[in-house]
C-alpha cells in the first residue's frame, strides 16, 4: 500500500512539475507585430490581403498555444475572444519561433483565422487558457493604421526592447531589421571625456583590493586564535606532566635515602657485633689461666 502511494505522489508531482513548466513557457509567448491595414502585403492561404497577429516564443523551449485565447478590445469596450485550437500541430511553437493569425471575421477557414477583425480595434490581448489572465498585450494607436505599416516590438538604440512602428513588415521573422548600436558605442558616446569609465575602473580596483584586505586579516586573525588557543592547551597540559615528574623525583630520593640509612644501620650492627668479647667459663674445678689445652682447637669428635 505504502509503495502505491508513493507511485501516486510521485506522478502527482510530475504532473504539477510539468504544468508549472508549461505555465513558465506560456508566459515567454508575446504579441511581436500587427498589421491593421493590409493593402499591398502580406496575404493568406487563400491570397486575401487581411489583417494579422504575429505572436513569438520568445523563449528557450517548446510552448503550446493551443487551449489559449487571442482577442480584441474595441473601442466601445466590447471584448471578443478567439479560442486558439489544441488539436492543430502548428500552435506547437518552437524556441524564437512565430505564428501569424488572420484576422477577417470569420473562423471557418481554419485555424490561423480568428473570429473577429481590427477594425476599431483599441488593444489586442493574449489570454491564457482560463481566457482572464493577460499573458500579454499591444494597444492599437494612430501610427498603426497607416496602410501597409506593422506595429511590434524592436529593439532601440539603447538596446532596449520597445513597441513602435516597424521599417518593414516582417511576418514569421524577426522585427530586428535596423542596425542596433552595441551598448559599450553608446556609453562611450554618452561619456565622452572618459571619466565615467575611469571612476567606474578605479572603483572596482579599489574594492577588489578592500576585499583582499579584509579577507587576508579575517584569515590571520583566525590563524593566531587558533595558535593562542593550541598554546594554552600545550600549557595546560605541560602542568601536570612537570608537577607528576617532580613528586616522581622527590619520591625517588626519599627511597634513595631511606635505603641509604638502611644500609648504615645495617653496618653499624655489624661492627658493634665485631666488639663483643665472649666469656665463656669452663667447668674445671682447677684454675686454667695457665692451661694452654683451653687455646687449641678442639678435635671433632667421631661417632
Amino acid at each position: 500500500m505504502k509503495k502505491i502511494l508513493n507511485i501516486i505522489a510521485l506522478g502527482v508531482a510530475m504532473f504539477v512539475g510539468v504544468n508549472t513548466a508549461s505555465a513558465q513557457g506560456i508566459n515567454n509567448v508575446k504579441i511581436n507585430e500587427i498589421l491593421v491595414v493590409n493593402q499591398n502585403n502580406y496575404v493568406d492561404d487563400y491570397g486575401n490581403h487581411e489583417s494579422w497577429i504575429e505572436l513569438m516564443n520568445t523563449g528557450y523551449e517548446n510552448v503550446n498555444i493551443g487551449g489559449c485565447y487571442l482577442g480584441v478590445v474595441l473601442k466601445d469596450g466590447q471584448e471578443i475572444k478567439y479560442f486558439i485550437p489544441a488539436s492543430d500541430n502548428r500552435m506547437k511553437l518552437s524556441p524564437q519561433t512565430y505564428v501569424v493569425f488572420f484576422c477577417e471575421g470569420t473562423d471557418t477557414k481554419g485555424a490561423l483565422h480568428t473570429n473577429f477583425t481590427l477594425d476599431n480595434a483599441e488593444k489586442v490581448i493574449f489570454y491564457n487558457a482560463n481566457g482572464k489572465d493577460v499573458i500579454d498585450e499591444m494597444v492599437i494607436t494612430a501610427e498603426a493604421l497607416t496602410p501597409d505599416v506593422s506595429y511590434g516590438r524592436y529593439t532601440n538604440a539603447e538596446g532596449d526592447i520597445t513597441i513602435g512602428v516597424l521599417s518593414s513588415t516582417t511576418p514569421n521573422a524577426s522585427n530586428e531589421n535596423t542596425i542596433t548600436t552595441p551598448r559599450h558605442e553608446v556609453f562611450r558616446q554618452r561619456d565622452k571625456s572618459g571619466i565615467v569609465m575611469t571612476l567606474t575602473a578605479m572603483s572596482v580596483v579599489f574594492f577588489a583590493l578592500i576585499l583582499i584586505f579584509l579577507v587576508l586579516k579575517a584569515f590571520t586573525f583566525l590563524m593566531n586564535n587558533d595558535f593562542s588557543k593550541k598554546k594554552k592547551q600545550a600549557a595546560t597540559a605541560g602542568a601536570p606532566a612537570a608537577a607528576e615528574k617532580k613528586a616522581s623525583a622527590e619520591n625517588d630520593e626519599v627511597v634513595a635515602a631511606i635505603a641509604t640509612a638502611l644500609d648504615l644501620y645495617r653496618q653499624d650492627l655489624h661492627d658493634r657485633e665485631d666488639m663483643v668479647i665472649t666469656i665463656q667459663n669452663v667447668g674445671r674445678r682447677y684454675s686454667p689461666w695457665s692451661s694452654k689445652i683451653h687455646g687449641l682447637t678442639a678435635l671433632p669428635n667421631k661417632k
